[in-house]
């Protein structure tokens, strides 16, 4: 069954990538999302999986099962999406409760200082569940699980005001983050 299916794929043949889709969308959301526990990011990783497969389908190559390909393709997704944002972490917690190595000591530490008030306004500009999510998790180090715990709220909600928390933050630090960026790699 997997073989004709595939090259029914291989030839562009949409009922055969919407079979595709029926049969293994779920089976993969499941899988992402015990290790991501977020929908939303799930979601996101799994359907660029198989936007990707369509994009690529005329020089697919398949040497095992179609079904360990896919998970397989799904793991290397999950894995640089956790990579990505761990590198967006860091760099975030590092621009926000670090100076750099002092080149100018006194030039550097106003512009931290000038960085960190950013920070904190930013902070302050966010609605308020919005920044108290934010907190929680970023300062207290709590998992979502648990400020939908403390909160009170689904953990869906809890998921949704984190991602706009965050989209709201490099909204107001992009200049900030730029500039640190040009200031660390003239350094």
């Amino acid at each position: 069954m997997e073989e004709p299916l595939i090259v029914r794929l291989q030839q562009g043949e949409r009922q055969a990538f919407e079979q595709l889709y029926r049969t293994y969308w779920r089976r993969l959301f499941d899988s992402a999302y015990k290790r991501l526990q977020s929908r939303e990011e799930t979601e996101e990783i799994v359907q660029e999986l198989f936007a990707q497969l369509w994009a690529r389908r005329e020089s697919l190559v398949i040497t095992s099962s179609l079904e360990s390909y896919l998970f397989t393709a799904l793991r290397n997704q999950i894995f640089s999406h956790l990579r990505t944002q761990f590198v967006q972490r860091n760099h975030l917690n590092y621009v926000t409760n670090r100076p750099p190595e002092p080149s100018n000591p006194v030039e550097d530490q106003l512009y931290y200082e000038e960085l960190a008030a950013a920070y904190r306004n930013s902070l302050e500009q966010l609605p308020e569940k919005y920044r108290t999510v934010y907190q929680l998790s970023r300062h207290q180090n709590l998992t979502y699980r648990e400020i939908s715990t403390l909160l009170n709220l689904p953990i869906d909600t809890v998921e949704k005001q984190m991602s706009k928390a965050l989209q709201l933050l490099r909204i107001y630090l992009k200049d900030y983050v730029i500039a640190v960026a040009f200031y660390l790699f003239d350094n």
